[in-house]
């Protein structure tokens, strides 16, 4: 009986691993992946459920179906994660970032899979504003310095003719209240137009100082209409026109985006504010006077602003790649890149843009190897 049961058992044993041999190990579970992502519209934008959405978010849900990769969207500020996707804390991010080289100096990119700028919004001015801004355009300190300056010389040049010529000139005698009035009506016809030819100087230095005041009334009256002109045109057109403009404005960008580093490279001092939102409403307040970010996220803000109070400045300041920040030889890049290419090329794609940007940006349709 003994020997049996030890037989018995011995065969259980060998049946054992033999069966255990021939059963293959479990695949383990693919790694979820950390992904950053913040509010850039339309981009990338939060529901109240805590759902996200937008161009870069769909396209990243898209990818890594298409990958068979699961995946954690985790928020974020953009700095924040280009730190993390740089140590390994996040593999990329479903918000927008732009390929620039001072970002290449710290991560990698994908293929880009749109096009799009850096550009300048400014307030419209509003009709019942218009007039006011006026007034106080034409009384600044400088505007009144300017005036009472021509007040002044017209003066000298009316008390200089009457000086000149009232004894011998019967157009400028009489008493000094009336000579004075009639050098003074001289000087001032003078200033602003060829003069009625009314009162005239007769004397040699009368003459002289009469040619001489029609060179300066020449340079007054041209300093006077540049004065008012230049004013106008920033009541009309505001007093960012562009690029050039930013230099001497009260500029405001939004925190890591490449529009800061277009600033600082351009040697342009700008607030700086946490998101695109915070900046719109600095703009809208007047705190600052012209907000440099993403054409297509302000474009999203400004056909969302129920007043129309925002207008962008036609022309880019900069052309810009999006792609998908990735660590230096991340692994995650050729099948990224793979599922780009594929998704990109379908047709759909075209329809995701028109939704979001409504033609505002170029898309990239094939994706060339770098």
């Amino acid at each position: 009986m003994t020997r049996r049961r030890i037989g018995a058992t011995f065969a259980m044993a060998v049946l054992a691993a033999a069966a255990s041999a021939a059963t293959p190990a479990p695949t383990p579970a693919p790694v979820t992946l950390q992904v950053g992502v913040y509010q850039a519209p339309p981009f990338s934008m939060k529901e109240p459920n805590g759902e996200w959405y937008g161009l870069t978010v769909d396209l990243w849900k898209e990818l890594a179906a298409d990958m068979n990769m699961p995946y954690r969207l985790v928020e974020a500020a953009p700095d924040a994660i280009l730190d993390g996707i740089g140590n390994g804390r996040y593999a990329t991010s479903a918000g927008p970032f732009a390929v620039t080289l001072e970002r290449e100096r710290e991560v990698d990119f994908s293929h880009g899979y749109t096009l799009s700028g850096v550009s300048i919004a400014v307030l419209n001015m509003r009709p019942e504003d218009r007039w006011l801004a006026v007034v106080e355009a034409l009384s600044t300190p400088t505007a009144l310095r300017l005036y009472a300056g021509v007040v002044v010389l017209v003066l000298l040049a009316g008390i200089s003719m009457w000086l000149l010529e009232r004894r011998r000139n019967a157009m400028f005698a009489g008493r000094p209240a009336q000579g004075i009035g009639s050098g003074i009506w001289w000087a001032g016809v003078t200033t602003v137009s060829v003069g009625y030819g009314d009162k005239v100087p007769i004397t040699f230095w009368g003459r002289t100082v009469a040619l001489f005041w029609m060179f300066v009334s020449l340079v007054l009256v041209t300093a006077l209409t540049a004065f008012t002109a230049a004013k106008l045109a920033v009541v009309e057109f505001g007093q960012v026109q562009g690029p050039a403009s930013l230099h001497s404005a009260h500029v405001g960008t939004v925190e890591g985006s490449a529009a800061t580093s277009l600033l600082q490279r351009e040697g342009i001092m700008a607030r700086v504010y946490p998101d695109g939102a915070s900046g719109v409403e600095g703009l809208l307040s007047g705190e600052i006077t012209a907000l440099v970010y993403g054409s297509d996220v302000l474009r999203y803000y400004a056909d969302r602003e129920q007043r129309r109070q925002i207008r962008i400045l036609p022309g880019t300041l900069e052309v810009l790649t999006f792609a998908f920040p990735l660590a230096d030889d991340s692994p995650l890049r050729p099948k990224l890149n793979a599922a780009l290419r594929r998704i990109l090329n379908e047709t759909h794609w075209q329809d995701v843009q028109e939704r979001y940007l409504g033609g505002g940006a170029t898309a990239l349709p094939q994706a060339s190897k770098r």
